[in-house]
């Protein structure tokens, strides 16, 4: 039996012009689990992450806090998030006729943050049916596909008694439940919203099938008693 750690990226910078950084509580809340995990005894045999910085960052903190060194960490860009703004805005774009969608149109529509998740929400769904023509820079089940081959590749490589640790994000971790408890398309997208900075869901593999051991667990941030550590962007 081995055992896969997905773990999604600690909070990002929100409101700049680069996302794809982590925040001062997010760089904590990673040290935080390295610390946790440390305490626990977990240590990894091997370590993967996709090519976004928010998640070799996390990688490299939490590896740091377990004693390890940060080059166990190999990069995958199968584990790279789907493109949300640009998915939203080829959705937004099909749904109000055809209109070419601005970046400055987003920013302003995200003022409204109530109106903004509705629309999101309808937008992502259509995506799920689009085809390669309309889809933008990536399809819903290319997006499958491509979490799904590297999740069989990491297991294929690694063998049985592992512990290997995959720093991804929440796209990529619903993929990984969707593969392993067949959920619909929509349950598995909507999970994507649900999944909390630098935590933890463990799958095993027996040689054959995956099966689940937890998910979604921040209790590294619980633990701390500060309602602020958890967050979901």
């Amino acid at each position: 039996m081995s055992e896969l750690y997905l773990i999604r990226h600690g909070q990002a910078t929100i409101n700049s012009d680069n996302y794809d950084q982590l925040s001062e509580l997010g760089q904590e809340q990673a040290r935080i689990l390295g610390r946790h995990l440390a305490a626990l005894g977990i240590g990894f045999d091997a370590a993967y992450s996709g090519t976004l910085q928010r998640q070799r960052h996390t990688g490299e903190l939490v590896l740091a806090g377990l004693g390890q060194p940060a080059d166990l960490l190999t990069h995958a860009p199968e584990g790279n998030e789907y493109n949300a703004f640009a998915i939203f805005k080829t959705q937004l774009s099909h749904l109000r006729g055809g209109a070419p969608v601005e970046d400055q149109q987003v920013r302003e529509l995200a003022r409204d943050r109530e109106n903004f998740r509705r629309l999101y929400e309808q937008a992502m769904l259509r995506w799920l049916e689009a085809g390669p023509h309309e889809a933008g820079p990536e399809t819903w089940h290319g997006f499958q596909e491509r979490v799904g081959g590297l999740i069989r590749g990491i297991l294929d490589r690694q063998g049985r008694g592992r512990r290997v640790a995959l720093f991804t994000s929440g796209g990529p971790i619903s993929a990984a439940m969707r593969l392993t408890l067949g959920l619909s398309d929509e349950v598995a997208l909507r999970l994507t919203w649900q999944v909390r900075n630098t935590s933890v869901t463990v799958l095993k593999h027996d040689g054959q099938r995956l099966s689940l051991e937890s998910f979604n667990s921040v209790a590294h941030l619980q633990m701390a008693g500060r309602p602020e550590l958890i967050t979901r962007v």
